[in-house]
């Protein structure tokens, strides 16, 4: 037996169940359930007696076989490696939405591949989530059908454009981002601009990203080499790779955009190391405003997206149409900023 502090001997706590938590406040175990599974069913007054008792008994109830008999308040996600730092700012915006609605969230990693993407949309399915967000439109059609006979909710995050959505969808244009971008750049006089992303295959957010890059070039009139893309892994030493690569390839090229701010801050890294002027030998900018990006020296040019809204207003709506507010599918875009500062 356990010693307290004191020395004497800790009665172990007692293993409850709905029905003893019921017996102690007085109510029927429904109504533990609902105060579990549908609190706005139970009178305030009630709900507070019965989460006293759950909290002084050290209840912890069993959220498996609530959602296996079709009770469960769990909203289940797929997203890719949360070394992006704007995922991980979609993913905070949706735990917080989802502890203010009183549901759980259940995450899933998951990779550019039809079968990951199948792989991890089956196990989702398989603890039958209330609802479901999903970065990025579903590639694979087996899954966009298993997702359809669920009859959960699911909302697409992250694109609004280039494939039609399952249901709801919450995001930006990748495509008016970069030709944005890539327009700004020209505007302030840079004659030959490259582009840096992380591998673009299975990736609509990043093929859309690519081609507003190209759709900027054909309109400026500046022609368009793919020698002056490349793709690398998603990480400083990537955007470090990335800036030496192309600056070997083309000696006159005078500015880099990439996909990501994670990318630019290696590259700057690298033009300090090699005593580069930023801009005055090359100018960069990044994707994403993260926190550091503003703190940088020079401070980056970037493409502002507000990652945590994201998240929050894609849980937001899946709760929306739980709760009976909103009927019909919606694209819902939250628009973008090009933050112009010192790195070009």
């Amino acid at each position: 037996m356990a010693r307290s502090e004191d020395g004497g001997d800790k009665k172990p706590l007692e293993r409850l169940g709905v029905r003893e938590i019921a017996k102690r406040v007085g109510v029927a175990p429904m109504t533990v359930s609902r105060v579990l599974s549908n609190p706005d069913m139970v009178a305030p007054a009630t709900r507070a007696k019965v989460l006293e008792a759950i909290e002084a008994a050290g209840f912890v109830p069993n959220r498996l076989a609530s959602s296996m008999k079709g009770n469960g308040r769990i909203i289940g996600t797929v997203v890719p490696p949360l070394i992006n730092s704007g995922i991980a700012e979609q993913v905070q915006g949706m735990s917080d939405e989802c502890q203010q609605g009183g549901y759980s969230m259940l995450l899933v990693q998951g990779e550019f591949t039809t079968e990951a993407e199948e792989s991890s949309i089956r196990t989702l399915l398989g603890w039958r989530p209330a609802g479901m967000i999903l970065q990025s439109f579903v590639q694979s059609e087996v899954a966009r059908q298993l997702l359809v006979s669920s009859g959960a909710p699911v909302v697409e995050i992250s694109e609004i454009k280039g494939r039609q959505p399952i249901d709801m969808v919450v995001g930006v244009s990748n495509f008016e981002t970069a030709y944005a971008m890539t327009m700004h750049l020209a505007a302030k006089g840079y004659k030959r601009i490259g582009f840096v992303s992380t591998p673009i295959h299975g990736n609509d957010r990043l093929q859309q990203r690519r081609t507003g890059y190209h759709a900027a070039l054909t309109e400026l009139g500046i022609e368009n080499h793919a020698s002056l893309e490349v793709e690398v892994p998603i990480t400083a030493a990537g955007g470090a790779e990335a800036l030496v690569t192309l600056t070997e390839r083309h000696a006159d090229i005078d500015a880099i955009f990439f996909s990501s701010d994670t990318l630019a801050i290696g590259a700057v890294q690298e033009c300090h190391r090699r005593a580069w002027a930023i801009p005055g030998r090359i100018g960069i900018a990044g994707y994403g405003d993260m926190d550091l990006a503003a703190q940088l020296y020079p401070p980056l040019t970037t493409v502002k997206v507000n990652r945590y809204e994201m998240g929050r207003r894609a849980v937001r709506q899946l709760l929306d149409r739980l709760g009976g507010k909103q009927k019909l599918a919606t694209i819902t875009s939250l628009g973008f900023e090009i933050v112009d500062r010192e790195s070009a």
